[in-house]
């Protein structure tokens, strides 16, 4: 559903607008009552000096399992103002208790850079199970103050993954590494660590040039193995089939078989696969192994990555290769 309104004169137009985009995980029977609380907060944020739209996207299982609201404002002011303001915190303790998953907030300006060029930092602290609720409470707190900082690009929190992930971390992003350390070394920062004391004894605070993406060649230094070329693995597995199955069931039969060109079957064949490949398979493909991803799993997890990608190859292979024997000689 989308939202408009247009404040103090504001107007549509792209030039100069900054885009909110907070991902929510809720269970299934709490739908309803979230998208009564979202009709709540566009009430609200409607009447916001800069607010222009937003748009409240649902899950749309495998491909998404987060709601998404977009919030467009006129300016960044606008939108940080908002973010941290104590209206929205007040609305987001009403339904606090009810998300799951990761928590992520990004907010994404005209000046913000590729984000495969942010400068960013993966901060994982232990939290006690009773004390959860709190530390999300927390982490919401900080990524509202972060927001007033200039470059602020995102902030993900990322619950632990039994067998994978045993700490809770944090992946906070500013588009350059000047705006980084002006957060890292603020005292606004300073002083919220003070206040989530309870939660930094162990904190682990490690540098990384990626932000939130995957296609930079850029490689930190104790990046081991590279996540570009996990990367790039997952778009084979995902290429190969799409390029068979298109030449098998359409390429040959439909284009070669009636005296269309190479060429422009070949540039036919490649429009649809890079088409498909970057709106559906590439990202159900991240998606579905984002845990083999990420930096700093243990080994195990990555040989068992590699493992579960040898092996689709495998079966793909021989997959094809029973098919074309399927087809008369000649």
């Amino acid at each position: 559903m989308t939202d408009t309104a247009l404040p103090d004169g504001a107007t549509t137009s792209t030039g100069g607008t900054v885009t909110l985009v907070v991902h929510r995980r809720l269970a299934e029977k709490d739908y309803a009552d979230y998208e009564a609380w979202q009709k709540k907060v566009a009430e609200r944020v409607s009447r916001w000096p800069g607010f222009i739209e937003r748009e409240l996207i649902r899950p749309n299982p495998p491909h998404s399992v987060d709601w998404v609201t977009v919030q467009h404002f006129r300016d960044a002011s606008s939108a940080r103002g908002w973010l941290q303001s104590a209206e929205r915190k007040n609305l987001v303790d009403e339904i606090g208790d009810r998300f799951i998953g990761n928590d992520e907030v990004h907010l994404f300006t005209e000046e913000v850079k590729h984000p495969s060029e942010a400068s960013s930092v993966l901060i994982s602290s232990k939290v006690a199970p009773q004390d959860e609720a709190r530390f999300l409470e927390w982490q919401r707190e900080i990524s509202a103050v972060e927001s007033r900082f200039e470059g602020f690009v995102g902030h993900k929190v990322e619950r632990p993954i039994p067998g994978v992930q045993d700490d809770w971390v944090v992946v906070l992003s500013f588009d350059s590494e000047k705006h980084l350390n002006a957060w890292l070394d603020s005292p606004e920062r300073s002083a919220l660590l003070a206040e989530g004391a309870d939660y930094n004894e162990q904190l682990k605070l490690t540098r990384s040039s990626y932000g939130f993406g995957f296609w930079s060649g850029r490689k930190a230094p104790d990046a081991l193995p590279d996540p570009v070329f996990k990367s790039n693995l997952l778009v084979l597995l995902m290429l190969y089939p799409i390029v068979f199955l298109w030449g098998y069931f359409i390429a040959d039969p439909l284009f070669d078989s009636h005296g269309v060109p190479f060429w422009l079957s070949l540039f036919i064949g490649n429009v649809v696969s890079t088409q498909l490949l970057g709106w559906f398979f590439v990202p159900w493909a991240f998606k579905l192994f984002g845990w083999w991803v990420k930096r700093g799993i243990p080994v195990k997890t990555h040989v068992l990555g590699y493992a579960l990608v040898v092996l689709v190859y495998i079966l793909s292979m021989a997959l094809y290769a029973w098919l074309i024997s399927l087809r008369p000689a000649g």
